[in-house]
């Protein structure tokens, strides 16, 4: 059968399908689960007989005890609120302590805390504590249970289930969120790529000295590029920020110095936006490094080591820090995977950016440039595409528990639009390094590569979508 780009697309697709359903078969049970309220005291619907001197929750996880709150409620009035971790339980239980016992009626206890994956995560219980009647006021010889005025179980949820299981607070799964987001995985794939489209692509031309010029004027050009995603990180990093705190309750006490260090400094989610910040700031001083004298090359390592420490700020502040066991092994996988995805994607947005421009502005022998960028861009793209389709199995392994995991819930079914979205990815990457690199040499070659890679690159924008919604989502 001819081998054509429709072909190419499906094969892919239910290449990777397969591939993932296999993996999934072979999951461990279980690998990993998203942080849920295992009991609470006095637990959810409960009418409790006798004196209550505090309240208490626990979590199947650890959470960020510095943000974890218990506020109790009777009607609309506010009776306590605060939680202390219990120092035994790993981070995993807290108790509202109260000043006097509780007196009979309805309450409502609402509970806000930060995960080890960074999400903010919100919930009620509600219990009824029952009144006593005096001694004298009980019959001699009767049950002195009869002597309790029972109080009605509180009203139940109105969609039937346990209000004391988690919520994601709503803001992690906004437009304004997900934009946020999508923003931050293109910039951070930008200055990967700008990066390895510097040390991986233009040294090919560099051999060559009639193509120097040409090298020479693209290395100036993804010089702006890497400042530009440089400046979309600042701005995600600023929002992300702001998101956070909101999610947290917002208001002028949120931005209070103290409980800012707090998030900073005792949060996992803080210390990766910390990371964030830092390796920014240090990509940033490496590019301007670059243009001082004999400070290119250590300039361009200093960014280069940047782009690195910013390919782990996704899975420090994301589902791969929740993983309970293990955790170091799916922290380096997710990594992996970021800094593939910037290698392969990230240096293809370099090359139809500034690499192709550049050969076309050198007249007579563009499509030569042309080629010898995509040659040596062509093993980078295998590469980086390996280690996306790799680690992608083991991160399914980490998250999921079970194979109907994948259309039973959110974050299975997102799961499977990504992997679908990313064989047509590679399936597009595969027809231009089967049918489009052989040809290059001329104008036609170029003009086109550069529509089958903009297409290419195009579905990776999507997949980085999509990608911002599947992070937002509670994993099984």
């Amino acid at each position: 059968m001819p081998l054509n780009l429709t072909n190419i697309i499906i094969r892919g697709r239910r290449a990777l399908l397969c591939a993932a359903a296999l993996a999934c078969a072979l999951l461990p049970a279980p690998a990993a689960a998203h942080t849920r309220v295992e009991r609470a005291s006095p637990a959810d619907g409960d009418t409790a007989h006798g004196a209550v001197h505090e309240v208490r929750l626990r979590f199947t996880r650890p959470v960020e005890s510095e943000l974890t709150t218990i506020t109790l409620f009777r009607g609309t009035a506010q009776v306590a609120a605060g939680a202390r971790k219990v120092e035994e339980s790993e981070g995993r239980e807290f108790v509202l302590a109260l000043s006097a016992p509780l007196q009979p009626g309805d309450y409502v206890a609402r509970w806000k805390t930060v995960g080890g994956d960074g999400h903010v995560l919100e919930g009620a219980w509600r219990f009824a504590v029952a009144a006593v009647a005096a001694p004298s006021a009980v019959p001699a010889g009767t049950d002195a249970s009869a002597g309790l005025a029972q109080a009605p179980p509180p009203p139940p949820t109105t969609d039937g289930t346990d209000e004391a299981l988690e919520e994601e607070v709503g803001e992690a799964g906004r437009p304004l969120a997900v934009a946020v987001r999508w923003a931050w995985f293109v910039s951070l794939l930008g200055m990967i790529g700008a990066v390895a489209f510097r040390f991986g692509v233009l040294p090919r031309l560099d051999g060559d000295p009639e193509l120097q010029p040409v090298s020479a004027r693209a290395e100036a050009a993804v010089w702006f590029v890497a400042l530009g995603a440089a400046a979309l990180s600042v701005a995600a990093l600023f929002a992300r920020l702001w998101m956070q705190v909101a999610a947290l309750g917002g208001g002028e006490a949120a931005w209070d110095g103290a409980r800012m260090q707090v998030l900073l400094r005792d949060t996992g989610w803080g210390l990766a936006w910390v990371l964030q910040a830092i390796a920014t700031l240090a990509f940033v001083t490496g590019l301007f490094i670059t243009k001082a004298p004999h400070g290119r090359s250590v300039g361009w390592m200093g960014s280069a080591a940047g782009a690195v420490l910013l390919s782990a700020v996704p899975a420090l502040s994301g589902h791969a820090a929740s993983v309970g066991r293990m955790n170091g092994v799916a922290i380096l996988m997710d990594t992996v995977h970021v800094l593939g995805a910037g290698v392969w994607l990230g240096t293809l947005a370099a090359l139809l950016a500034v690499g192709i421009p550049a050969a076309l502005l050198s007249g007579p022998g563009a499509g030569g440039a042309v080629a010898a960028m995509v040659r040596a861009f062509s093993p980078m793209a295998l590469a980086g595409a390996a280690a996306v389709g790799v680690t992608g199995v083991v991160n399914v392994l980490f998250q999921l528990d079970a194979v109907p995991d994948l259309w039973g819930t959110g974050y299975g079914r997102a799961l499977l639009l990504k992997l679908a979205l990313l064989a047509g990815v590679g399936a597009l990457g595969f027809y231009n390094w089967r049918r489009v690199l052989p040809v290059l040499g001329d104008d036609p070659g170029t003009r086109r590569l550069r529509t089958s890679a903009r297409a290419e690159l195009g579905l990776g924008l999507v997949v980085l979508l999509v990608t911002a919604v599947l992070v937002a989502l509670p994993t099984p």
